[in-house]
């Protein structure tokens, strides 16, 4: 195996990881803050438009407080990115890690509505991670997208040599369905106690291969 399909290899399968957890923990926030995401900012938008025509105003400022607070991680999952040389992506990683460990505790012991509004941040964080110098090229949090792009793939492989190259990209989709089937399943069984699977997804991210990036780039 060369060196290249190594490194691709180590960045899908990061990739597939973290899909599996952004849908775990969207299902579980989908539950708890009854019908806003953490990981699904479209979603979070159209609720804030019905919110504010209707005049639901704590409903549009948990809206815009989500979309914040996951702003503010892929900020921060960036700029980890971009300067923290070849070890960016374990540190996002890292940290990705111990906000999922204090919103696990949060929500168990204080707020589950606030322990759940502090994984936004982590949503943020997940969608920056693999965002640059990676052969990941499907937002981690984006699945209109990744079913638009694979649509596209499977149109542009008829009569080529490749025709079921869309079904990687269509993959993407069906890891995140899943996670989110388990993180639904995971919280009607264990109520907040779930995140401490998310959290312990997390931690099991940051020993996974990593694509060591040259700290020039």
């Amino acid at each position: 195996m060369t060196e290249a399909t190594t490194r691709a290899s180590s960045d899908v399968l990061l990739g597939v990881w973290m899909l599996g957890l952004a849908g775990f923990v969207d299902a579980i926030a989908f539950i708890v803050l009854k019908g806003n995401f953490v990981a699904f900012m479209s979603g979070n938008s159209t609720i804030l438009g019905y919110a504010v025509a209707t005049g639901h105003w704590s409903l549009a400022a948990l809206s815009v407080t989500l979309i914040i607070l996951f702003f503010i991680g892929c900020v921060v999952g960036a700029s980890i990115a971009r300067w923290a040389g070849s070890g960016g992506h374990r540190g996002v990683m890292v940290l990705i890690a111990v906000l999922a460990l204090v919103a696990a505790i949060v929500a168990n012991t204080a707020s589950p509505q606030m322990g759940v509004m502090l994984i936004a941040v982590i949503g943020g964080l997940m969608s920056s991670a693999l965002a640059s110098n990676t052969d990941v090229k499907v937002g981690l949090t984006y699945v209109t997208g990744t079913v638009v792009k694979a649509a596209h793939q499977l149109v542009a492989g008829i009569g080529t040599a490749h025709p079921w190259a869309w079904l990687k990209t269509f993959g993407f989709w069906s890891v995140f369905a899943v996670g989110a089937a388990l993180g639904g399943l995971a919280f009607h069984g264990l109520d907040t106690a779930s995140l401490w699977i998310a959290a312990g997804i997390a931690v099991v991210a940051c020993v996974l291969p990593h694509r060591r990036v040259p700290a020039d780039q």
